[in-house]
């Protein structure tokens, strides 16, 4: 018999999920702040002298040593390393923070996902069942295969409209609105702003510029006409703190 996609995770499951993998993508973001060399010059001789002396490298290798310091650490390059303080400036760290919000985006929509299909039963037994639930897509191949594979055909059915919610579910708010509404939420934006406290179209407004960030990201690499947009862990950090709150108000207002 087929297994749903989704299985058996329970709702606390699904929103721990999210948590756990943004704050993978929080993690990347303290990464590149904490990587980020700022001393300006080359490791003083008499620093080199003692590190050199500390970590038992031959003394004729010790002006290869060098370093970068940070308010978070202080790292010594030896002598042949593959790295070299180029590899710490702020541009050269970038791809963490670029990668942190695609991070957090697919938390997003994979979150939303399993959002539906938590609903799926309720919505399915409800009398008034929304037109986007019964606009489903559903082939005669799918039938054939759930007449043939499922004692419980209801099964087979919440597979085949999973693969189907899985397609539509986007960090897009206009997605996520098309998803929802599948198990008969109605005025959800307008719901998730007052729960945040902010005026009308704020957290749908806030959802699109991350989509088409996250977009830019990993279609064409974040370029912007001949070169790449800027970005800093300031800003990246303020964009996953927003998303953050608008799923803790989409749960909140779409909990069974």
């Amino acid at each position: 018999m087929g297994v749903s996609l989704c299985g058996r995770k329970s709702q606390a499951d699904r929103k721990a999920a999210f948590d756990d993998n943004v704050a993978d993508a929080l993690k990347l973001v303290l990464f590149a702040e904490a990587l980020l060399n700022k001393r300006t010059y080359k490791m003083r001789v008499e620093k080199r002298q003692r590190l050199g002396e500390a970590l038992d490298i031959p003394k004729g290798k010790w002006d290869e040593l060098d370093c970068i310091e940070s308010r978070d650490l202080f790292a010594v390059f030896p002598p042949r390393s593959r790295l070299d303080r180029d590899v710490f400036e702020d541009k050269a760290l970038r791809p963490l923070l670029r990668q942190a919000l695609v991070a957090a985006c697919a938390a997003l929509e994979t979150f939303v996902g399993d959002r539906v299909m938590e609903r799926w039963s309720g919505a399915l037994d409800a009398d008034d069942k929304s037109s986007r639930l019964l606009q489903l897509p559903m082939t005669v191949e799918d039938w054939l295969r759930i007449e043939a594979s499922y004692e419980r055909r209801g099964w087979g059915l919440r597979q085949v409209a999973e693969l189907e919610v899985r397609r539509i579910a986007s960090p897009a708010p206009a997605q996520i609105g098309i998803a929802s509404s599948i198990v008969g939420e109605k005025g959800l934006w307008k719901r998730v702003d007052g729960r945040r406290h902010v005026a009308k179209g704020k957290s749908e407004a806030a959802l699109d510029n991350l989509n088409n960030r996250r977009n830019r990201i990993a279609h064409n690499g974040d370029r912007v006409g001949l070169g790449r947009s800027a970005i800093s862990a300031k800003e990246v950090t303020g964009d996953l703190d927003q998303l953050i709150e608008i799923v803790d108000a989409i749960d909140s207002e779409t909990k069974p």
